[in-house]
């Protein structure tokens, strides 16, 4: 060290670079949200009554375990719970249907949103895209 130079230089620290919030909020939107949604609307599609007889009966009434896995001692609470749950076929197909078609316009929009809204495509170290035009084919 020398004899006027500081000990403790103070370095600036870098910057990490993180999403927006808002984007943050579209992921807890596809997590939490949409499934809440989902499953909302899979229990008002199975109990509407235009809808019952569109459904097929396999998917409508209390489910059935098989016995074998009622002789599992843990099991028995859960499965006296699922099998209490009317329709649950019906639902599940219905929430899984709902979920995939809600999951899938909200990512469009939030790719969409990310285009327009984001950062640029290149950063200023980035070389420019080359402008070359292509000749044409001749044979």
């Amino acid at each position: 060290m020398g004899r006027y130079s500081p000990t403790n230089i103070r370095r600036p620290q870098p910057r990490i670079e993180r999403p927006h919030p808002v984007w943050r909020g579209i992921g807890c939107i596809l997590l939490i949200v949409v499934p809440i949604i989902s499953f909302g609307l899979a229990e008002l599609t199975v109990q509407s009554d235009w809808t019952q007889q569109y459904i097929p009966y396999q998917l409508l009434g209390y489910s059935v375990m098989p016995a074998v896995l009622w002789k599992v001692g843990l099991l028995n609470p859960i499965l006296a719970f699922i099998q209490g749950l009317p329709n649950l076929y019906g639902v599940l197909v219905f929430f899984f249907f709902y979920l995939v078609i809600i999951g899938a316009f909200v990512s469009v929009g939030n790719a969409f949103l990310y285009q327009t809204l984001g950062p640029p495509r290149y950063g200023p170290q980035d070389a420019p895209p080359p402008k070359i035009k292509p000749k044409p084919y001749k044979r």
